[in-house]
């Protein structure tokens, strides 16, 4: 019986290998496989040979190979990949006031996406859960894909997520905190659901478009509506216990600072996000409570415009965002050395305004030794990460929870479930 347990195991850690190498560099032929798995020519071919058998991957006659000789033709390669039919998985962005769907199929592929508009700020507890599920099942129905075709569905949100619990700790999307979201959608529609950070998200996304990049210990900060960090170490998402892990924008920058949304003050939120930026443009009392509505994009382009035209207060805002978050990611270098930092998100398109002021902070903040090893670069603030990273940890989790061990049968729904 050990005997047979032990085989399980080994055929499932190979299933996932090669299932985590197709990921990763997306369709391959089998000796491509072989390359990227360590595993032997036979273990692919029986290996993928069942995965096709189970639905879950699918074979596809590429162009030619280079012939053989001046007149001769070469074979067709063959590449494996996931079949798009094996599974769906629905990704969900909570911002104020809004959320965003998007329906995946088994490669990642979004085949719908929905946007609702919806007063998040005043959602009860319970109620946003059900709001979610509804739009969720529009979603499906638009698209004609039925419930149990859906593998997974992923939530991500601002603010302190609690992964265990399914709940939304805390968020400035709502007055009401612990908010519970999975348990509604597993209990309304049968579906497996998880709920994370959207700045986690972001860096999910990092390491599935490119693991060699972003596989090491990376840092991904988000600047926009609020501040988050998501935290890669040794090529995987550091959650924490419960998912509330790398709180950066509410770590302290100043005691007795600006208020941030969180209710406390001196975070580095209070000094970089959007709300935040305006407000020291305004000249408002740093007391003032923040918004608690989203900021219209108008009103940051033009903030941008007058800090570019010279306007005095508009660059002085942009110099303490710099500020701060260069003084936060000085104490990051100095804890954690991590070999990249990414900065994401809508905030960066001020990064002009703001570099200057964050590099001298860095400077005066760690010792060269530790920053010169660290480079900081910037995703273009067009891609959506945080879809495509919550797209690509659910289909991780499939792999390892369903497909591991069989398609996507009832026996699969029972076993993602519970793990």
């Amino acid at each position: 019986m050990r005997e047979k347990a032990d085989s399980d195991l080994v055929r499932r850690q190979n299933r996932l290998l090669l299932m985590e190498a197709l990921r990763q560099h997306g369709a391959m032929a089998r000796v491509e496989m072989g390359r990227h798995t360590g595993l032997s020519p036979a273990s692919i071919t029986t290996i993928s040979s069942q995965l096709i058998a189970d639905g879950i991957l699918e074979e596809a006659h590429a162009a030619h190979a280079a012939a053989e000789g001046p007149q001769r033709r070469g074979r067709p390669v063959t590449r494996i990949d996931f079949n798009p039919r094996s599974a769906n998985v629905v990704a969900v962005k909570v911002s104020i006031d809004g959320i965003e769907l998007a329906l995946a199929d088994g490669r990642g592929a979004i085949l719908a996406r929905r946007t609702a508009r919806t007063a998040t700020y005043d959602a009860g507890p319970l109620a946003f859960g059900k709001l979610v599920a509804d739009e969720i099942t529009t979603l499906l129905a638009g698209a004609r894909v039925p419930k149990r075709r859906v593998a997974r569905a992923g939530i991500a949100v601002q603010g302190v997520a609690d992964s265990q619990a399914g709940t939304v700790v805390w968020s400035p999307a709502f007055r009401e905190r612990n908010i519970s979201v999975a348990a509604t959608i597993e209990g309304q529609l049968g579906i497996p659901c998880r709920v994370a950070n959207d700045a986690n998200m972001i860096a999910e996304g990092l390491i599935g478009s490119d693991r060699q990049r972003y596989g090491g210990t990376a840092a991904v900060v988000f600047m926009g509506y609020g501040v988050g960090m998501g935290l890669i170490i040794n090529g995987q998402v550091y959650h924490g216990p419960t998912g509330a892990a790398a709180e950066f924008g509410h770590m302290n920058h100043l005691p007795d600072g600006p208020l941030c949304r969180c209710g406390r003050r001196g975070c580095v939120e209070a000094y970089v996000a959007d709300y935040s930026l305006l407000r020291w443009a305004s000249g408002h009392a740093v007391t003032q409570p923040p918004s608690s509505n989203a900021i219209p994009q108008q009103d940051m382009l033009a903030l941008e415009a007058a800090a570019h035209r010279g306007d005095p207060a508009a660059v002085a805002a942009y110099a303490k965002a710099g500020e701060a978050l260069g003084f936060g990611l000085a104490r990051l270098i100095a804890i954690l050395t991590p070999s990249r930092i990414v900065l994401a998100g809508p905030g960066t398109r001020a990064m002009p305004l703001i570099r200057p002021h964050l590099e001298r902070a860095l400077e005066q903040g760690v010792v060269d030794e530790l920053r010169r090893t660290v480079e900081i670069e910037v995703v273009p603030i067009g891609t959506d990460m945080i879809v495509k990273g919550t797209i690509d940890r659910a289909l991780r989790h499939v792999d390892r929870e369903i497909f591991a061990h069989g398609p996507l049968t009832k026996r699969g729904r029972e076993l993602e479930t519970v793990a």
